[in-house]
């Protein structure tokens, strides 16, 4: 009888997949905290992100007075080079370093593209604070159909704080986190790190789930997931 019974599943199981509106990719995680030690996932133009991300709390390294308060090992400070101790070392890079020119590169950086799915996006943000409708932006924006939607910048301290976006009205739209440095002046870059978006309770939502989501706001169907269909 089972000799029977495996081939007879196989086409059910191929039906099931050809009902279902579901999206096969399978989930995967975000580079959301630059915890890869790298750029994966992000798009960079200019040499403002040439050294990016940094490793570990450099304005505390030079006694800047100003804590980065990054989470993890590795966060966005466009005004830092070091890139670790591994990397940096090989580079000759040493805590503390500046980034040459400092304020001076200028350059943009985004995301790959995920689907709106909470309530509110929440993340680390410092750096400089020129707006996104000044001639010099220095921010972090929202970006749906090359729209910005959403806009924050630093408050003029290397000291990153948690902020966040309303992003309710945006449910089901595919966006993309363009980081900015379009300016060359004092407090001319910006510090970034960890961003999520939550549910209605504030509770944040892992990323694989926002990734697996397509534009029919469907899950994507793994093999695991199948197997409670037979």
């Amino acid at each position: 009888m089972k000799k029977v019974f495996f081939p007879l599943m196989i086409p059910s199981v191929l039906l099931i997949l050809l009902v279902l509106p579901v999206n096969l990719t399978a989930a995967r995680a975000f580079n959301n905290d630059f915890e890869t030690g790298d750029l994966t996932d992000w798009e960079k133009t200019g040499e403002a992100f040439d050294f990016q991300p940094t490793w570990g709390d450099n304005p505390t390294a030079r006694n800047r007075g100003q804590p980065s308060q990054h989470q993890g090992d590795w966060w966005l400070g466009l005004a830092e080079k070091y890139q670790g101790p591994d990397k940096g070392a090989k580079l000759g890079q040493k805590p503390g370093d500046l980034a040459d020119g400092v304020d001076a590169p200028q350059g943009t950086l985004t995301s790959i593209e995920f689907t709106i799915v909470g309530e509110t996006m929440n993340f680390l943000i410092g750096g400089g604070n020129r707006a996104w409708d000044t001639a010099e932006p220095c921010c972090v924006n929202l970006v749906i159909n090359n729209e910005v939607e959403r806009t924050m910048t630093g408050n003029a301290t290397e000291t990153m704080s948690r902020k966040e976006w309303d992003v309710s009205d945006l449910k089901g739209k595919t966006a993309q986190l363009v980081v900015v440095d379009k300016s060359s002046g004092g407090w001319g870059h910006p510090n970034f790190d960890d961003v999520h978006q939550a549910d209605s309770k504030g509770n944040n939502i892992p990323w694989d789930r926002v990734l697996a989501v397509n534009a029919r706001g469907k899950l994507a169907v793994t093999w695991a997931q199948m197997k409670k269909y037979y």
